[in-house]
């Protein structure tokens, strides 16, 4: 709970201002109240009149947080809120009830009148369908929200060429974290609608709240240290295109000539749409070519040409002036982390590594 506060603050704090920041402080802070209940059995607080039936009646407002943070990661939309506010509808519901009942309750100070006007106002029905539709929603906004991701990686393989664009594997690997707590969830609370194991809560929900802390930690680091970058994906459908043999060769002559002789992916802005333009095709037509004739996207295709030409200018005693940063950067790379990345991915080895291989290899 102090680790997810600490970072929600952190988030809430952050210059400039960023929305999904704030929609992630607010997932955080989502987490601490959802830990505190816990509290209120382990520290005997619900036994205290006036801390029974604390209105903490937020089980709904993860799922569509977590969807809107996801949907704000891959795509600029600054009333994204405005547009989706109808999602928290049910958290409200939900959180009404759980106030009026509060409110009710408070006329006295026994804990068993305070049971039996509680139960007038039907909370543990009302929660039990809290509970069911909090694992309903999760895995229907898990399986928004992860399918958002993938397309946009989709989009990001076959349009950008820029390394430095974030992939979100990290959060790829929270939404993982979220659909086992969703598991989670659903086993427990089958045990209490099916089995009646309300009574054994501390040995069913205590991996359940130590899984919610490991998430916490993760998410708010990853979290914060996530740069903003200006997204412009829309999730898009392609018709489907036939080339013949003449089609495909023109474009691939097209395509090489821009690569070889123009030297187009020295441009660190370069994307799909811009090449297609240059070379005078479609964008799809261009995707499906160096798809099937390179077996390569987009992104790996103009990244490994850029890597070539790093290669060459390696050996090159002409550019002995440069840091492997600098000729990096002249060969269409935008940033050390990503150049550095993509060299070890597609050489399995470091530039220094690969220019003390050739310097020995010269020697001899």
């Amino acid at each position: 709970m102090a680790q997810g506060f600490i970072c929600a603050m952190l988030l809430l704090l952050h210059r400039p201002v960023q929305v999904s920041k704030r929609i992630l402080a607010f997932i955080l802070l989502t987490f601490l109240i959802l830990s505190f209940k816990i509290l209120l059995h382990t520290l005997g607080l619900w036994q205290l009149a006036y801390w029974r039936y604390l209105p903490l009646a937020f089980d709904l407002l993860i799922q569509p947080l977590f969807y809107i943070y996801a949907l704000l990661l891959t795509q600029k939309h600054e009333h994204l809120l405005r547009k989706y506010w109808f999602h928290f509808i049910p958290t409200m519901l939900f959180f009404v009830h759980a106030l009026w009942v509060y409110v009710v309750v408070q006329q006295t100070t026994d804990i068993h009148q305070k049971d039996l006007l509680a139960e007038s106002l039907y909370y543990n029905r009302v929660k039990t369908i809290e509970d069911i539709l909090s694992v309903i929603s999760g895995g229907i906004y898990w399986f928004l929200s992860f399918r958002r991701i993938q397309a946009y990686k989709q989009w990001l393989d076959t349009h950008i060429a820029d390394a430095g664009y974030p992939s979100y594997n990290w959060l790829r690997n929270v939404l993982i974290g979220l659909s086992i707590m969703v598991v989670l969830l659903m086993i427990n609370i089958s045990l209490d609608v099916f089995f009646n194991l309300n009574a054994k809560f501390f040995i069913k929900w205590q991996f359940f709240y130590f899984y919610l802390a490991v998430l916490v930690y993760y998410l708010g680091f990853a979290g914060y240290q996530q740069k903003d970058f200006e997204i412009s994906f829309l999730s898009e459908k392609r018709s489907a295109i036939s080339l013949d043999k003449q089609q495909i060769t023109a474009i691939k002559d097209k395509l090489l000539r821009a690569m070889n002789q123009e030297k187009v992916f020295l441009d660190a802005e370069l994307n799909l749409q811009t090449l297609a333009k240059k070379i005078g095709v479609s964008e799809t037509a261009l995707s499906v070519v160096i798809n099937n004739e390179f077996q390569k996207n987009f992104r790996n295709f103009i990244n490994e040409q850029r890597i070539e030409e790093v290669k060459r200018k390696l050996n090159n005693t002409n550019y002995k002036h440069l840091s492997i940063l600098g000729i990096a950067l002249e060969s269409g790379f935008n940033s050390e982390a990503s150049f550095y990345r993509v060299f070890k991915t597609v050489t399995g080895q470091s530039p220094k590594d690969f220019m003390q291989k050739n310097n020995s290899q010269n020697t001899f």
